[in-house]
């Protein structure tokens, strides 16, 4: 992680050194931005970055795909499995299409409501299959801001959302119909009326702010512009996830966070993901605070019966 910081840093210092900048305090208020993730070191595995079975398919955009950060082209669907069942597809993980437009810093100092903007949201496309099945992967989430007021500035690279993402293939129909996941048997309304529910993690850095608000997941994390004019505030990029049922008792161990999504067999599950900015001025000038979340190795996150 230490290189795509310094990337970062040097790609940030390199824009705005050519932006007008006031001694007075500038707060962005406007911004246009660019949305786009895509998948890394995924495996049918739980010993080691096996993609067997695994097929990687589609691509990041140009921007994304650069090479010192995200480590060139990254493909945002994963197959796997043999489907049964007559007409029934393959299961996969899908990141939807990069998003682009504009958002305001909603809130300063407190004051005002977070706005969401539309960010890059994720499918499970949950069927029957036998065979591999995807154990574990890397997921990263690039956002792109450029300020448009009260300065037109260049195009910044946002803190980088970098998971760990650990899947769970259940069997669909136990002995007896009680499943691992969710309050239902099989068959009865609720998580697993159509099969026994899959279990989507994402797994967080220890430093990652999140809490969980009538059923949504709110990740946060903070940056500062090392400039005269532009430090003097403080960022927030608000990441809330909606759309799936939250299993909020997972535990990952001491190193780490994780958050499980349940999704439903024979359905298209869609995990929905928009981002909101805030502002709050700092006493002190800040320096860059721009960061990823740190990559967990795939072998050392265990999911604690």
């Amino acid at each position: 992680m230490g290189d795509m910081n310094k990337f970062k840093l040097t790609c940030l210092a390199a824009g705005l050194s050519v932006a007008s900048i006031s001694a007075n305090a500038f707060l962005i208020t406007d911004w246009t931005y660019l949305n786009d993730a895509g998948f890394d070191q995924w495996t049918s595995s739980t010993d080691s970055i096996d993609p067997s079975g695994i097929d990687a398919t589609g691509a990041t955009l140009d921007v994304f795909d650069v090479e010192d950060l995200f480590g060139g082209e990254l493909p945002k669907t994963l197959t796997w499995g043999a489907p049964y069942g007559s007409g029934n597809p393959r299961s996969a993980l899908e990141i939807g299409e990069a998003q682009s437009d504009s958002v305001t810093t909603s809130v300063v100092d407190g004051v005002g409501t977070l706005d969401f903007a539309t960010g890059t949201g994720l499918t499970h496309e949950n069927w029957g299959v036998t065979g591999d099945t995807l154990v574990a992967a890397t997921l990263f989430d690039g956002l792109f801001l450029t300020p448009t007021a009260p300065v037109v500035g260049p195009e910044l690279i946002a803190p980088v959302l970098q998971f760990a993402v650990i899947f769970e293939e259940t069997y669909n129909t136990p002995t007896g119909g009680v499943c691992k996941y969710g309050d239902t048997l099989v068959g009865e309304e609720g998580i697993n009326v159509a099969g026994c529910s899959d279990l989507f993690t994402l797994v967080l850095g220890p430093d990652v702010t999140y809490q969980v608000v009538d059923g949504d997941i709110y990740l946060t994390n903070s940056f500062t512009i090392p400039f005269d004019g532009y430090n003097e505030y403080e960022y927030t990029l608000t990441t809330r996830l909606q759309g799936l049922t939250v299993l909020d008792d997972i535990d990952c161990g001491d190193a780490a966070t994780c958050i499980g999504f349940l999704t439903e067999e024979q359905k298209t599950n869609e995990l929905q993901a928009g981002f909101a900015i805030s502002a709050a001025r700092v006493p002190e000038p800040g320096t860059l605070a721009i960061f990823g979340l740190g990559l967990l190795g795939l072998a050392s996150i265990r999911r604690r019966a």
